[in-house]
């Protein structure tokens, strides 16, 4: 998958975990209106070495075909183990923040799953990106493309997703950036009373809908609301979106839903 070996030399940093274990889950969707409550249908796994770049071994549960999400967590916890890396320092390192912070911390919550705390902290490989880069904001295809990569496999099946993940972490590595933790779950910042992060203080246009039918993003505010300007069939239709945003940083969680009239 890697054909060159990761260069060590004076040039390069060391990094300071062993191992990467790069993830991609896949969850339910629906092209009119994402389904409540979401759930992680495949969960992949791929074992980076932070020494050689390489990727070492593989993991893939297809949780919609009789396997629940508690027993794919509990045989990757397993799988990590018997593949020696459970007991080594290594991050978890993902192509946003969704899939920690978002996907896999609601469901677990929604069912009431214990997830092992190494999920609770976690690299978002599109920090380091984009100081390499630059700021434009691209998705995981665009990202390994723009970094000349060619891609492998197929879009949106959640191992090669991870697998191109971890090509272009191998490529970051190369370039001599040192990796580290972006960002982490505060289990006791995670309640209904309690938002995620402070709301920004731009403006939320709200389109003349009533406060009490603007719902609250991921983040745990009220969300934002968009209208399509661009001509073509959705012309003219409003969705939120994540209530954090600003045009500096972007959304701060993966929160979209179509506002019905």
């Amino acid at each position: 998958m890697f054909p060159k070996m990761y260069p060590y030399d004076h040039h390069y940093r060391f990094q300071d975990f062993e191992y990467f274990v790069v993830m991609d889950f896949e969850a339910t969707c629906d092209k009119d209106k994402p389904p409540f409550p979401q759930e992680i249908i495949e969960f992949p796994s791929v074992i980076v070495s932070s020494a050689t770049g390489q990727l070492e071994a593989c993991f893939q549960l297809q949780v919609d075909r009789g396997v629940t999400l508690s027993e794919a967590i509990l045989s990757h916890d397993q799988w990590l183990e018997k593949s020696g890396i459970k007991n080594t320092n290594f991050a978890v390192v993902t192509w946003s923040d969704w899939d920690c912070r978002v996907m896999l911390e609601s469901e677990c919550r929604y069912k009431n799953i214990p997830k092992p705390p190494y999920f609770n902290r976690w690299i978002n490989l599109k920090v380091p990106f984009h100081e390499i880069f630059g700021t434009e904001r691209c998705n995981l295809k665009q990202a390994v493309e723009k970094a000349g990569l060619a891609w492998e496999g197929r879009l949106h099946c959640g191992l090669d997703d991870a697998k191109n993940t971890a090509r272009l972490l191998a490529l970051i590595m190369q370039r001599g950036f040192k990796l580290s933790i972006t960002n982490s779950l505060n289990a006791a910042a995670w309640t209904p009373q309690k938002p995620l992060f402070v709301p920004s203080q731009h403006p939320q246009r709200h389109y003349g809908l009533p406060s009490s039918r603007v719902p609250c993003c991921y983040c745990g505010v009220k969300s934002g609301i968009e209208m399509i300007t661009k001509p073509g069939p959705m012309h003219g239709s409003m969705f939120f979106r994540c209530g954090n945003w600003t045009a500096a940083t972007g959304s701060r969680c993966e929160y979209f839903d179509w506002a019905s009239s």
